[in-house]
């Protein structure tokens, strides 16, 4: 495994390329693991490199290795720094891997340049964070056992924040609210500050919670692999398959059973099916 430094806009970003063949593939980071140590980036080094595939896994902007301030949310940022690294990597044909925010970021990034070749992504959410937050704190929520009555409490609460941070301004009554709140053993699932936004805070959480996927979809012109778990709690999963059937009829769909967000079973391992259809696509492909 060959260690890279990437230069881009300022940063230097840290990477690791195991070479193989003519073709490789750049991973691109959930919201919650932005460097290279996760368990599904270590298994693409692992599976694909055999296969004449190779791999290249970075160290989002600001986080691990990688210089520069963070990155996350920032998709644009985010997809530039993608491509950046695709274009360090000395190999004939160059696409992406993405998983969940990854999976926003390497399609906007497919249709900033020529220089991908090829998509593959796992819980590539159809509709936007905000949506998609909406739905995860819901089932999170019920995941830890609460009632429906605290579902709701929780998803009102998150809509009154969203729609404040959209209009600006102060509101005593959410303010004393979220407070409130912060007390209450749910409140860590709502995934949202207790204090409304400054307005700097507020433009970054507009840029992120209300991106569109489907425009971004429409626009992309390469072969295109999506992969969700049925039994995914983060991602509503039927809308998302809906939304690339409709944007990319062409794109290839696996919604593999009992698989979660990050395609693994009730015992923590990985749905074999994906390995083996991975594998098959991308040599083909």
């Amino acid at each position: 495994m060959l260690e890279l430094r990437v230069e881009q806009a300022g940063a230097a970003l840290a990477a690791s390329y195991s070479p193989a063949g003519e073709k490789a593939i750049v991973a691109l980071h959930g919201a919650g693991e932005g460097t290279r140590d996760g368990a599904l980036y270590e298994h693409l080094h692992r599976v694909l490199p055999p296969a004449g595939i190779g791999v290249v896994t970075f160290d989002r902007r600001g986080e691990g290795d990688s210089g520069g301030d963070g990155s996350r949310g920032r998709f644009r940022v985010q997809a530039e720094d993608a491509l950046a690294v695709a274009d360090a990597v000395e190999a004939e044909r160059v696409g992406l891997w993405g998983f969940s925010q990854g999976a926003w970021v390497a399609p906007l990034a497919a249709t900033m340049s020529d220089r991908v070749a090829f998509l593959v992504l796992v819980a590539s959410t159809g509709v936007s964070p905000a949506e998609q937050m909406a739905y995860a704190t819901a089932e999170q929520l019920r995941q830890a056992g609460y009632d429906e009555a605290v579902v709701v409490r929780a998803l009102e609460l998150r809509r009154r924040f969203e729609e404040r941070v959209r209009r600006g301004g102060q509101d005593p009554a959410l303010s004393a609210d979220l407070l409130a709140a912060l007390d209450e053993p749910w409140f860590g699932h709502l995934f949202m500050p207790p204090v409304l936004l400054d307005d700097e805070a507020r433009a970054l959480w507009i840029e992120e919670m209300d991106f569109d996927p489907r425009p971004v979809v429409r626009r992309v012109r390469v072969p295109a692999l999506c992969f969700f778990g049925a039994a995914d709690s983060w991602t509503p999963v039927e809308e998302s398959v809906r939304a690339w059937r409709e944007e990319r009829p062409d794109a290839e769909i696996a919604v593999l059973a009992d698989a979660e967000h990050d395609l693994t079973l009730p015992d923590g391992t990985l749905v074999p099916e994906y390995e083996r259809r991975l594998v098959d696509w991308l040599v083909r492909v």
